[in-house]
């Protein structure tokens, strides 16, 4: 299965992104008295101090004053207010309203951190990964990852579960990995979602399990994330179970990734990856000629990419010309059996297919010869 890992920094970014939308929509549908939470943050309220300078740096009720709003936010960081401590230490990580710090965003992230707030024990988690601000720590990461993980945020459960399934910063844990995974994916943290079904798919710290991980494809792409979308393509398309393909849903949902790459990402860049599952989809639907031409183009787009490492060019170059050559045949393309890992025992907190309403037992796998066009049930 094609693997969708998502950076850990991806997570860190949607976990700042996650509380500054929920503060702004919070002021956008509330009204402000600004003289009433002036002399609040006057008589020394935290709160109104937090309030009155996010707002003056967003610009929203009242007039923007990035300095104003800055030294409004640490008064309130200043008394030990875990929101102001983190939007401080951003404010410094992004050098908004004031001069960029790295070692001072890390700071204030571990002082709220210190005191239990899981998005500053996420970011402070993600300048050791990364180095910025501190010296580059992956254990200490990895700490500051469960730290959050423990307080059921999923970014954060995310993160440590990527980190246990690579042994990174920590022993690893593929089956520790799949349960944290699960956690964040059943409060529809679409990147745990991706990971937990690729485990299934791949048989990696769970027993494989395509019913269960087409199960999470489903529920991934039902996001405006046009890589969840094209990852149920590709299962549709090439899963080793016969019984699970679906060449024209396949199809439909490829195009609906390249469309949300437009629409979301605001790219006009295909990524060949993207093309490679149109490919797979329309052969599996028995469209071959055309799989052949978008096969095609996936391999001159590959030869564009500059950045890619020789190695990694020559493996994807050698993968994508064996499926050019099968639709050449007439033949789509399945992937093998994966190597499961031994001794993984099944998790009974899953519960998606029954969520799903999808039966408990297995389908029978046809007997009937497939057709050379037309969709593959």
């Amino acid at each position: 299965m094609k693997n969708a890992r998502t950076p850990l920094l991806v997570l860190g970014i949607l976990a700042l992104v996650l509380v500054s939308f929920s503060t702004i929509h919070a002021q956008q549908t509330q009204r402000v008295d600004e003289k009433e939470l002036q002399t609040w943050a006057d008589r020394g309220d935290a709160d109104a101090q937090f309030e009155l300078g996010l707002r003056k740096i967003t610009g929203e009720g009242v007039k923007k004053n990035l300095e104003e709003g800055v030294q409004s936010v640490e008064k309130a960081a200043k008394q030990k207010h875990l929101r102001a401590q983190h939007v401080l230490g951003t404010l410094y990580e992004d050098g908004v309203g004031v001069k960029k710090d790295l070692a001072k965003a890390a700071e204030w992230y571990r002082t709220s951190a210190d005191l239990g707030f899981a998005l500053s024990q996420h970011s402070l988690a993600l300048m050791y990964e990364d180095g910025k601000g501190v010296k580059q720590d992956l254990a200490k990461a990895a700490e500051w990852f469960k730290k959050a993980a423990e307080q059921g945020n999923p970014p954060s459960q995310t993160a440590y579960a990527s980190k246990l399934e690579r042994g990174d910063g920590v022993p690893k844990s593929t089956a520790k990995s799949a349960l944290y995974y699960l956690k964040a994916a059943q409060q529809d943290f679409v990147p745990a979602m991706t990971r937990i079904a690729n485990l299934y798919y791949t048989g990696q710290g769970v027993p494989v399990d395509y019913r269960r991980a087409g199960a999470w494809y489903h529920r991934a792409a039902r996001s405006e994330d046009p890589w969840a979308s094209n990852n149920l393509a590709w299962f549709l398309a090439t899963c080793p179970e016969e019984n699970l393909h679906n060449g024209e849903q396949a199809v439909l949902l490829s195009r609906r990734a390249l469309k949300l790459v437009a629409e979301v990402i605001q790219s006009d860049e295909q990524p060949y990856e993207m093309i490679d599952t149109m490919a797979a989809a329309l052969a599996r639907n028995g469209e071959f000629k055309e799989a052949e031409l978008w096969q095609k183009r996936c391999i001159t787009l590959l030869k564009e990419d500059k950045d890619l490492p020789e190695a990694d060019r020559k493996k994807l170059q050698d993968e994508f010309s064996t499926r050019l050559n099968l639709y050449q045949k007439t033949t789509p393309f399945a992937e093998p059996e994966p190597k499961a890992e031994e001794g993984t025992e099944p998790l009974p907190q899953d519960t998606i297919l029954q969520d799903e309403g999808l039966p408990d037992a297995k389908p029978k796998k046809k007997t009937t010869p497939k057709s050379s066009r037309g969709t593959v049930v």
